[in-house]
């Protein structure tokens, strides 16, 4: 049998709920340090899945790269808390995990390629039930790796590459909610699809997907051709 790969994003894509606890993570930091700036939903919704530096880099411009890497090493000392605030908000994405089981009862794989910190993303996934699901969960440290820097490096790309060397696919297919994914998924020769949640802006991105959802039962058409 001709596999399919399925390359999965995690953040605005198979959860759910998580943007409110980045905008409660941010706003402790805030307060802790003794900034009056606070994050809205609206903001932290826009910058959803960059990594934690560029979101205290965005919201005080005024600040320097000392204090937003300050900034990053608080949110971090959160670890203890942390999880009960991200429990509290993470839920599954509608039909997550009904299109996962599909492909993988399928003979089809699923890999989770997420910017994570590898340590914790099977905490993420394990609290929305997808972890069976994967062959292989993939997360990656982006804290110093800023996307509204200068000389950002599409690291996302560079794993997926490295992933699929020596092995071989009908085809690749990319479900991603970012520029980095949509990239990724083009640098790889796949199949794009970029999900755009009904909660959210629609984001404008600079590579055109092959396609745009927001509901993940739409990837299913690849099964099918």
């Amino acid at each position: 049998m001709n596999k399919i790969l399925f390359v999965w994003d995690f953040h605005g894509v198979l959860e759910k709920g998580n943007e409110y606890a980045v905008q409660e993570f941010c706003n402790l930091v805030f307060k802790e340090l003794g900034y009056n700036r606070r994050l809205n939903i609206e903001e932290t919704r826009n910058w959803y899945g960059l990594s934690w530096f560029d979101y205290f880099k965005l919201s005080t411009p005024d600040a320097n790269e000392e204090v937003w890497n300050k900034m990053v090493d608080k949110v971090l000392s959160f670890q203890k808390k942390g999880w009960g605030i991200v429990q509290k908000h993470l839920q599954p994405r509608d039909f997550a995990k009904e299109v996962l089981s599909e492909i993988q009862t399928s003979g089809h794989e699923n890999i989770l390629l997420s910017n994570t910190r590898p340590e914790h993303i099977q905490s993420f996934t394990d609290m929305v039930g997808v972890t069976d699901f994967f062959n292989k969960i993939i997360g990656i440290d982006t804290d110093n790796n800023s996307q509204v820097g200068k000389g950002y490096v599409n690291i996302k790309s560079q794993v997926l590459s490295k992933y699929l060397d020596n092995k071989t696919f009908q085809k690749i297919v990319v479900i991603g909610d970012r520029d980095v994914d949509i990239k990724a998924g083009v640098d790889n020769n796949a199949i794009t699809y970029l999900f755009q949640s009904p909660d959210f802006t629609i984001k404008q991105i600079d590579t055109s997907p092959n396609y745009k959802i927001s509901n993940l039962k739409d990837v299913l058409q690849e099964l099918d051709s």
